[in-house]
């Protein structure tokens, strides 16, 4: 596996290893699964395939994430080594 991400509501994965070009760039498939607050129904939780791209610089990596059948772009997101992150969890 690649790597495993968590949203502040939903949870993701990158299915394979990210393999960076000569320019940073990636490329990978994977899962993006959309979370909500309260109760839930035991199988009503979609996954979906996503796509996940982005760009590796130093400490620096953009990634961009967007679902295979829709097309639609989740959102955009610049992660930094080493920095805290504050998750708040719709659950």
């Amino acid at each position: 596996m690649g790597a495993r991400l968590e949203y502040d509501c939903a949870v993701g994965t990158i299915d394979q290893p990210i393999v960076v070009d000569a320019g940073g760039r990636f490329a990978a498939k994977g899962s993006y699964t959309p979370e909500r607050g309260g109760p839930s129904r035991d199988g009503s939780t979609a996954v979906a395939r996503a796509r996940y791209t982005g760009r590796v610089g130093g400490d620096t990596m953009t990634l961009t994430v967007t679902l295979e059948t829709s097309k639609e772009r989740v959102g955009m997101f610049t992660l930094k080594r080493g920095d805290d992150v504050l998750l708040t969890k719709c659950r």
